[in-house]
């Protein structure tokens, strides 16, 4: 009888034990919303990083164009990937396609900026997406630098894919705190141009 009560008794502690535990790592039962938080980190996650010639605000929104249409042709693969590894293998087949997407924006636009993309591992400062932040350090990226690449930055997460689950939806999240800015939002701001020059345009303040 004896050895039966002393087991039960240690049965009891070891539940104590686990119950108190649980609660210190994870007050007011916010286990859920931790391991989300865990989950975007630099080695789960892939980003996509366009950078503006300068701040201009013509130079802005041509950033904004370049990324419109790089969206919209990446989209309809990337929303179907099931892994980094299966988005990775999409965005390295696209890579020259998506270059060529980009250099022809800025000629549509009339610039003769030289346009890069390279997909690798670059730094990042810390960042918030939503109600995601992501720590500084060194994600893997698909990195489009637009002339002397000297701008404001605009950045999105390609896998998982939060940049468009559904692409016309894919800047409601503000980022840093700014307010977002939605797909087309060049486009309808840009006037035609004649022969390589601007005849008009018309410029809103985004930040």
């Amino acid at each position: 009888m004896l050895i039966f009560v002393n087991k039960s008794i240690i049965k009891l502690i070891v539940c104590l034990v686990l119950c108190f535990s649980f609660l210190a790592i994870n007050p007011c039962g916010q286990s859920a919303n931790s391991a989300e938080t865990e989950a975007y980190d630099s080695t789960s996650l892939i980003r996509f990083h366009v950078i503006a010639n300068s701040d201009s605000e013509q130079d802005q929104l041509l950033k904004y164009a370049v990324r419109d249409e790089v969206l919209k042709a990446a989209s309809p693969n990337l929303a179907e990937s099931q892994s980094l590894a299966e988005s990775r293998e999409i965005l390295l087949s696209m890579e020259g396609q998506l270059l060529e997407i980009s250099r022809s924006v800025v000629k549509e636009w009339g610039k003769t900026y030289p346009v890069t993309l390279d997909y690798g591992v670059f730094a990042f400062p810390t960042k918030s997406y939503g109600n995601i932040v992501l720590p500084a350090g060194d994600y893997e990226a698909v990195e489009i630098k637009i002339g002397n690449a000297e701008g404001a930055n605009w950045w999105c997460v390609l896998f998982p894919p939060l940049c468009f689950v559904n692409v016309e939806e894919s800047t409601s999240l503000p980022v840093d705190g700014k307010p977002a800015v939605p797909l087309n939002t060049a486009a309808k701001q840009k006037k035609p141009t004649y022969q390589g020059k601007e005849i008009g345009f018309y410029l809103e303040r985004f930040f």
